[in-house]
């Protein structure tokens, strides 16, 4: 049989020897740990860019729509308003026409227009006893 010392030293080795591999194996898995989340924030932070590049070509492309349809609608009222210029130009002249040519025709229209706004005014009575 062995001596008592000589089985503590064979034990204290052993166990120097299991505690050495566990922390190697710890150190290991940190350091796998460690690049996983180094690969994972790089993954997210590359889809990140991605996608606020994206958004900037969206916003960018929907600022320039804006643009061209506000153009657009300037354009369009600016030809409205050319247009009802010329249509009033063309009514003014077309009533002083009539009224240099056809004085009676024009003092009988606003005779007749007069009447019927006089008809369509209510009439002043009696109010209603009750109010």
């Amino acid at each position: 049989m062995k001596p008592i010392s000589e089985t503590a030293r064979e034990t204290t080795a052993k166990v120097s020897e299991v505690a050495q591999k566990t922390a190697e194996n710890a150190k290991a898995t940190a350091e796998a740990a460690k690049a996983r989340i180094q690969d994972g924030y790089g993954r997210a932070r590359a889809a990140t860019g991605e996608f606020a590049d994206r958004t900037r070509t969206a916003t960018s492309e929907l600022a320039a729509k804006g643009r061209e349809q506000a153009d657009a609608a300037r354009e369009a009222a600016g030809e409205a308003l050319e247009k009802g210029k010329a249509q009033a130009r063309r009514a003014n002249s077309k009533l002083k026409q009539v009224a240099e040519d056809q004085p009676l025709t024009l003092v009988a229209g606003a005779v007749a227009i007069g009447a019927l706004l006089g008809a369509l005014i209510p009439k002043g009575g009696k109010k209603d006893e009750g109010e």
